[in-house]
């Protein structure tokens, strides 16, 4: 019988003397558990596996933490919102540069799971992101499929613009109309998930009202940065990967780049702040100003897209469409 969820300190106190932090090192046909006292078990990837590890004092931990693998931790993350268990995903960067600084620089499963159960500790008091619901994860699902296809249908008109024999042609042409197909499909889906949700509806909506964001940009944000909405202005620059950061050190002083956050999610927000910098005015006079300024055509885009994503995270938390003022 699978226990209750339960968010209480107390009941964590009860359970364990002293905090519990727990480490799990996500592979394809198994995980490894690890705790800070040593203890270390391998079990299947598997729903029932997993649960029946968290039955025992590991149901009480205080903090538990995967690394982000692409989709193979989704087994554990259904057991965590089962169980009620505080499980964080992590990007493996930050795993890599904690382990390098602790010293450790073997990599096994097993270490793997200890260094994750000391990071576990390390970073109990941070505010965990809210794991994504059955229903974003089958939009974000839904909306990588298709930019897959996208990419697949534009690598295969670039090699049909070079090919020259008459089977090579015939056969891009068949591939190229069976990707049509599949983008329509998904394309239909993707509308029919939106529109059947009244949030994803609303939000969808909000979005579209900013002139220059189109249905791709509506459909990836609402994919790929769930948190819009919910977090300060700083947050969700920085999630994106457009917040400016510093490099001066001493006498030193380098000029502020960008970095890090949501590279596929920038790279078709680019491409929205584009449009929004020649065909939105507010957009269009802020980027004309810093031109003006002296400040390079790609710099002057990339603090557009930072305008961009701001003002619809303002949009979406005050539930207003797009208006100058919110700019």
């Amino acid at each position: 019988m699978v226990a209750k969820p339960r968010s209480s300190s107390n009941h964590i106190q009860s359970c364990a003397p002293q905090p519990i932090f727990v480490g799990v090192d996500v592979s394809k046909d198994w995980i490894d558990i690890a705790d800070g006292s040593g203890r270390c078990i391998r079990v299947p990837n598997a729903p029932a596996a997993i649960a029946k590890a968290f039955r025992g004092p590991w149901s009480c931990c205080e903090n538990l933490v995967c690394e982000a693998t692409g989709g193979y931790e989704r087994a554990l993350m259904k057991v965590a919102s089962d169980l009620g268990l505080p499980l964080r995903r992590i990007h493996p960067n930050r795993v890599r540069a904690f382990a390098r600084a602790t010293g450790r620089l073997a990599k096994t499963d097993a270490l793997d799971a200890s260094i994750l159960a000391r990071y576990a500790a390390f970073t109990a008091k941070e505010t965990p992101a809210p794991l994504p619901s059955a229903k974003a994860q089958q939009l974000a699902d839904t909306v990588s499929r298709l930019t897959q296809l996208k990419d697949l249908r534009q690598a295969e008109t670039c090699r049909a613009k070079r090919a020259t024999d008459l089977l090579v042609k015939q056969s891009l042409a068949v591939i190229m109309a069976a990707i049509d197909g599949q983008i329509e499909t998904v394309q239909k889906a993707l509308d029919a998930l939106i529109a059947a949700d009244p949030v994803l509806s609303r939000k969808a909506d909000l979005i579209r009202s900013c002139k220059g964001v189109g249905p791709r940009s509506a459909q990836a944000i609402l994919a790929m940065l769930p948190e819009i909405g919910t977090l300060d202005r700083r947050r969700i620059a920085a999630l994106v990967g457009v917040a400016p950061i510093d490099a001066a050190s001493g006498s030193s002083l380098h000029r502020a780049k960008i970095g890090g956050g949501r590279k596929a999610l920038r790279d078709i927000l680019f491409m929205a702040a584009l449009s929004a910098s020649s065909h939105n005015p507010t957009f269009k006079q802020f980027y004309e100003r810093l031109r003006s300024s002296g400040k390079p055509h790609k710099v002057a885009l990339i603090a557009v897209l930072r305008k961009l994503i701001v003002t619809l995270n303002a949009m979406i938390k005050s539930d207003q469409p797009f208006k100058s003022a919110l700019t």
